[in-house]
């Protein structure tokens, strides 16, 4: 298993909100730390990439344009709400990850509609 499992999903302006459940058979979790499984940060913004482009359809560029911060890890079994919205504007999609309505990790990317 490779992606999490949607729960919800809530339009927003100019966005959507996803209620994710964090599986702890996620691939991801393996290894990552064997004594602590956190959610490798790599994968928060795949999954803000895949998400979008899947629920916004917005197609995402890898590139050096993009922005992170992580305040806090993910973990198994965590239910997440992950929040994208799409500025067209400056062509960046935002992104951010909460747990229990506390901020995880936020950032943006550049995006083509």
């Amino acid at each position: 298993m490779i992606e999490p499992t949607l729960i919800n999903s809530r339009a927003m302006d100019g966005g959507i909100a996803l209620d994710l459940y964090l599986d702890p058979d996620l691939l991801w979790f393996q290894g990552h730390f064997p004594h602590l499984p956190l959610l490798p940060g790599v994968v928060q913004l795949d999954w803000a990439l895949l998400l979008a482009g899947r629920h916004l359809g917005l197609a995402a560029q890898y590139t050096d344009r993009f922005q992170v911060k992580y305040k806090a890890g993910l973990f198994p079994g965590d239910q997440v709400t992950l929040v994208l919205r799409h500025d067209r504007a400056k062509g960046r999609l935002g992104f951010e990850y909460r747990r229990d309505g506390a901020l995880c990790s936020n950032g943006s990317l550049a995006v083509a509609s």
